[in-house]
């Protein structure tokens, strides 16, 4: 497959996955603050267990290539276009939340698990150990990174065992997510490491028919009421749902109708961290109608905006990218091109 077709396949996927990620904040701020309808939340559940190991799966799958530049280039790489972003988008988050107690967006409630936070003295600290707002996942995408620097000495497919494992004893949410999803981005990396395996694997017709069969228990869960998003037993359903996913943009990733989609992959990080604000604010506008559906499609649309303009604002004036990436001395950006995706 040429390269420029893979290319497009992945950022249909990381598009998609991006969109639904909006979706998904926009139905959480919605429940915050005015009680999202059960049809959304339906909605929202079936394709929870598949859009965040999608994104990491891809960033996986071009791990090989990248560690073969060398392992000075990958890490300092992996600072600027993955560690950067996160403390710059953090002090971020960090100066709303002293200066007017934002968190959780303008509505607030968006983690179903974390507390509001106060400020204090040591507040800035725990973006060590505790990300705020939506940065979770540059956090753990980063140690992901740097786990993948034992894979010389190690199959990444043991290290997929052993956060399996992890994922199904440990109770706590935010430890459980970040194993469950190190087993998806450690299959990427394995798959790195065999370059043409995954268009053979895909290939076969009995992959895809099994994978649909498979992929049959995320309806079934979300019909009978039960939640299967970062649980280790759901691996096979979350996996058989990809592959679907993949097979599909794989055969029609360049068509014209897909265009935005792509737009979104390829600004993937520009999308993840602009996004939060917007929504919580368009959720916050269409409450006012009192109308659940108002209120989240006044939410997504408002995410989806601000991110797009942001991104076409890069090509306008290319310094903003240093919002994104690192800025390398001597080197002034001329396009949003030198960002990764997630």
């Amino acid at each position: 497959m040429a390269a420029a077709s893979r290319i497009e396949w992945m950022d249909v996927l990381r598009g998609t996955s991006i969109v639904l990620v909006v979706f998904n904040h926009a139905i959480l701020f919605t429940n915050a603050a005015t009680g999202s309808p059960p049809a959304a939340w339906a909605l929202n559940e079936l394709f929870a267990p598949i859009r965040m190991p999608l994104m990491v799966l891809l960033s996986g799958l071009l791990v090989a290539p990248s560690l073969a530049r060398g392992t000075k280039r990958y890490v300092v790489g992996k600072v600027r276009r993955v560690l950067y972003p996160y403390l710059v988008w953090s002090a971020l988050a960090l100066v709303l939340l002293a200066l007017w107690g934002l968190r959780d967006g303008l509505v607030g409630g968006a983690d179903p698990v974390g507390d509001p936070v106060a400020w204090e003295w040591w507040t800035p600290l725990q973006v060590l150990f505790s990300p705020v707002e939506h940065l979770w996942f540059l956090y753990d995408l980063f140690l992901f990174y740097l786990i993948a620097l034992g894979v010389r000495w190690i199959s990444p497919m043991w290290i997929a065992v052993v956060a399996l494992a992890a994922a199904a004893l440990i109770p706590d949410f935010e430890v459980r997510r970040f194993f469950f999803l190190l087993v998806f981005f450690m299959l990427g990396v394995w798959f790195s490491q065999r370059p043409g395996l995954l268009d053979r694997v895909l290939a076969r017709v009995w992959v895809f028919w099994l994978s649909a069969a498979v992929a049959l228990g995320i309806v079934v869960a979300v019909a009978l009421g039960g939640g299967i998003r970062y649980q280790a037993i759901s691996v096979p359903v979350v996996a058989a749902g990809i592959v679907l996913a993949t097979v599909a943009a794989k055969r029609i990733g360049g068509a014209p109708a897909l265009r935005p989609l792509r737009f979104v992959g390829r600004d993937s990080l520009v999308f993840y961290l602009v996004h939060w604000w917007p929504t919580s604010a368009g959720v916050a506008l269409g409450s006012l109608s009192g109308n659940g559906w108002v209120a989240i499609l006044a939410g997504f649309v408002a995410g989806l905006a601000a991110s797009t303009a942001v991104a076409w604002s890069i090509r306008l004036w290319p310094p903003i990218n240093w919002l994104f990436t690192a800025p390398e001395p001597r080197v002034v950006p001329v396009e949003s091109r030198a960002r990764d995706s997630l």
